[in-house]
């Protein structure tokens, strides 16, 4: 008997993939579980007679019978008092071992009648009693239950925990800022889940009379125009189930890991393809958004009960289009709130929209007045969008409802990213953002209109295969000329969305110091409010993509790319001659800001001067080039193999290192960063005429902050000398992360590896850009087959995501050349790809030095 309930629900298990309901599934192994329990209770009756002492009373889930694989077993031991302690502790032990031994995980709870009141404390345990039913015992003390405690339920208690239940419901679904649809949701506790339908379930059950409230979710919403919330609980319930018997264990998060393999169970496809999670995500989303609606009915008759639920504002087919647009303009204009109950339905009246409402010349004009007035924007259209008008008017967008974006580091869907962006831009409208610098910006830009609708559509692309940045820009050319725009406005929107990832790209990829890369992408455009505009959706972009992706060392590379570029566009400065204007400002700032005489300030600006790259002087302000020069002044005094300095910015950290020619240093620098779980940003290489080298790196921690503790700054100094000195094996320390756990494993074809080479950034080096799955000492990884070929690496850049490395690499030959040799070029591509596939558990790399 002891593995009995075990076997039983293992054989159930495969039928989860049959049975077409998550309702019968988790019943039927509520009945398994019945079934053994009652059968136990009777042989333990045997021994110890208790049948009019004890009722065993299911609460919880396994109270209504929504018993999920590896769920809770939740019990009520009800007694009247007059079991002996020892009898039934006795009783509880064989029963709850009896479920442990079964890999079943078990919550009780032991109480007379009266004991129950003092449940009512914990809205946890107030929940699971309302789910109570009786399945083997005292019949004649259940019914006491009933009646002596769930039908005198304390009234005030119910009414607190009611109100809180509404109250919470309103600020989590209907007052949310947050984008509600996510790419990975816990299907229980996670906003649109189970746990909020049961929510309302167990505010209603309260309202019924006791005699009727026996039962489950399901037979409090099969009444009235629910059948879309009652399918979506169904659907849920099937997907968790998935979940947990995919998983073993008792697990809510839908996590991408998970996704391909419950969109195979539950009939979607195979789970190599990735159309079958887009259609298993889709349909869950669909379900989800059945659910807001219900709630955002049901809070409102429930908060609201004098509004009249029965108007009807569309019903006339004459003019329904422009009632449609009206009605959202005349919210606009007087600040008002729309009722839940017109939006939903608007939402059924959209069905009957035909392909005429995007071309219709009033539906634009109103449309276009709607975005010109700058007010509430993006919370009106994400209600648009909620009841299915935005996708009507503008189908480019609407073809990304409910789309997922299979990243790590994308909390939303394509639509819902977009629409909190432009909920970001209405707070920049209210100038309320969070950021002055960006607010700003931001208070100076003109023809906002034409920022929503490239916001709308930038990455309407993605729903197609290859570079969704230039089919976005087709499908702005589309709409552009829908909507009549001039050949000025045109032009704009179509720039945006095709270089709406430039900035960042440049920013993750490129050296931005770098004055012929401002100068260059100064040329691309036409006005200083064309680049702002491209900035500030740039910001809002970043923010948008998911909590804390938009950390303050990506908005200071951003501002600083930002605004190098306007100086170009206003003509304050000519960068690509500006090397002689730093190197006057140097000797300035040398003089009257640190009191040098002439010929020591004179000797600081040709040692600048003869740094190579010449982007040093860029790249470093006068107060941190003296620095440099002291230091290695000091450095040189020392006799010590490097000297090592570090300092805090506002987003990270920054390590210099000076050193003689070592061509291992990088090496060990990388190597250290990733074995202390820190993240390696940013790193410069420079070399002076005599040889001395020049490395500047710039650190976060694994959150993207420069929240580092001094004591791992002086971790990553000893860990460099100890490999300088040869006490420690980079080879080692490179590929083992000794504080932080691993990133997660990234499904197979998530990442489209990239290993790309230019030639056309410069004279001398060659750009090196790579899109590989990110990996402990990948980094160092790279930096080392590039060595072995006997390159030098004058620059790299470090964008890590959660789930991908996006890196780029300066490099020339020994003999500071481009690297442009076919042969070696593919032979390099080859390795760089080979190491990047290495996985941490398949040991060591062995290198030689």
């Amino acid at each position: 008997m002891k593995l009995e309930l075990k076997a039983k629900l293992l054989r159930t298990f495969p039928k989860a993939k049959t049975i077409g309901s998550g309702r019968l599934f988790t019943r039927q192994l509520s009945y398994l579980v019945d079934s053994s329990l009652i059968s136990l209770y009777q042989n333990i009756d045997q021994e110890i007679p208790m049948m009019k002492h004890l009722a065993l009373v299911p609460i919880g889930g396994y109270g209504r019978m929504e018993l999920a694989p590896y769920s809770d077993i939740d019990l009520l031991y009800l007694h009247d008092g007059k079991l002996s302690n020892y009898d039934l502790t006795e009783i509880i032990a064989r029963i709850n071992t009896y479920l442990y031994n079964n890999e079943r995980e078990v919550g009780h709870a032991c109480r007379t009648i009266k004991e129950s009141f003092l449940s009512m404390d914990n809205i946890q345990s107030y929940h699971a009693i309302l789910d109570s039913r009786f399945l083997i015992g005292s019949k004649a003390l259940y019914q006491d239950y009933k009646n002596q405690f769930l039908d005198k339920l304390p009234k005030d208690r119910i009414k607190e925990y009611n109100e809180w239940k509404l109250d919470f419901l309103k600020e989590r679904i209907i007052n949310s800022y947050n984008p509600l649809l996510l790419s990975e949701p816990n299907l229980k506790n996670d906003s649109l889940g189970l746990r909020d339908i049961q929510l309302m379930y167990w505010i209603e059950k309260t309202y019924t009379s006791p005699s009727q409230r026996e039962g489950g979710v399901f037979d409090y919403f099969l009444n009235g125009d629910t059948l879309p919330i009652v399918t979506a609980y169904d659907f849920l319930l099937r997907s968790r189930t998935a979940l947990h018997i995919l998983s073993g264990r008792k697990n809510d998060r839908l996590d991408l890991n998970y996704q391909s393999e419950v969109a195979e169970f539950l009939g979607f496809g195979s789970k190599v393809e990735l159309s079958s999670i887009e259609k298993f995500m889709s349909v869950l989303y669909k379900h989800q958004k059945d659910v807001y609606f219900y709630l955002g009915m049901y809070l409102e008759k429930k908060t609201s009960p004098s509004l009249d639920h029965y108007t009807r504002h569309f019903s006339n087919p004459d003019t329904f289009y422009d009632d449609i647009m009206h009605f959202f303009l005349e919210c606009q204009l007087k600040e008002i709130e729309p009722s839940r109950i017109i939006l939903n339905d608007l939402r059924f009246a959209s069905h009957f929209i035909d392909d005429d409402f995007k071309n219709s010349g009033p539906v634009i004009d109103t449309f276009l007045q709607f975005v010109r007035n700058r007010k509430r924007v993006g919370h009106l259209l994400t209600l648009m969008h909620e009841c299915n008008i935005l996708g009507k008017l503008i189908p480019e967008f609407g073809a990304c409802s409910n789309f997922p974006l299979f990243s790590y580091h994308h909390e939303y869907t394509v639509d819902e990213h977009t629409l909190l962006i432009l909920r970001e831009l209405d707070k920049l409208e209210e100038k309320v953002w969070e950021d002055p610098q960006v607010q700003a910006v931001f208070n100076d830009c003109q023809k906002i209109d034409i920022l929503v609708l490239a916001i709308l559509i930038h990455d309407a692309g993605k729903v197609k295969e290859g570079d969704h940045c230039q089919y976005g820009a087709e499908l702005a050319l589309i709409i552009a000329e829908r909507f009549r725009f001039s050949e000025e406005d045109t032009e704009l929107l179509r720039f945006l969305v095709a270089e709406h990832i430039i900035m960042s790209d440049l920013s993750s990829k490129r050296d931005i110091y770098d004055p012929k890369l401002i100068q260059s992408f100064s040329q691309m455009f036409t006005d200083a409010n064309t680049l702002r505009l491209l900035y500030v959706m740039t910001i809002i972009d970043t923010k948008s993509v998911g909590k804390g992706v938009l950390t303050n060392w990506k908005k200071e590379i951003l501002f600083f790319l930002f605004s190098a570029t306007l100086k170009v566009l206003e003509k304050a400065t000519n960068l690509i001659d500006s090397n002689e204007r730093i190197e006057q400002t140097l000797e300035v700032y040398l003089q009257e800001k640190e009191g040098l005489e002439p010929e020591i300030a004179a000797k600081i600006v040709n040692f600048a001067a003869e740094i190579k790259p010449s982007s040093y002087l860029n790249y470093n302000t006068p107060r941190r080039v003296f620095q440099h020069f002291v230091n290695i002044v000091e450095w040189k005094n020392m006799q010590i193999p490097f000297r090592f300095i570090s300092e805090s910015e506002p987003a990270f950290i920054t390590v210099t290192i000076f050193s003689e020619v070592n061509r291992q240093l990088l090496l060990f620098v990388s190597g250290t960063i990733s074995s202390l779980g820190l993240n390696l940003v940013g790193m410069r290489l420079f070399r002076s005429e005599n040889d001395i080298i020049i490395i500047q790196s710039q650190i976060t921690d694994q959150f993207g902050s420069g929240a580092i503790a001094p004591e791992q700054i002086q971790n990553i100094e000893k860990m460099i000398a100890d490999c300088v000195s040869g006490k420690v094996n980079i080879e080692e320390e490179s590929l083992t992360e000794h504080i932080w756990s691993s990133p997660p494993k990234i499904p197979d074809g998530m990442v489209e590896e990239l290993v790309k080479f230019s030639n056309d950034q410069s004279d001398s080096y060659s750009v090196l850009e790579i899109r590989v799955p990110d990996s402990i000492g990948l980094v160092y990884r790279i930096l080392k087959t590039l060595l072995d070929f006997d390159l030098d690496v004058i620059f790299v850049r470090i964008s890590t995501s959660a789930d991908f490395a996006y890196d780029s690499f300066y490099i020339q030959t020994s003999t500071g050349q481009k690297l442009e040799d076919s042969e070696i070029l593919f032979s390099l591509k080859e390795k760089i790809l080979e190491v990047a596939r290495m996985k941490q558990n398949q040991g060591i790399f062995e290198i030689s030095f």
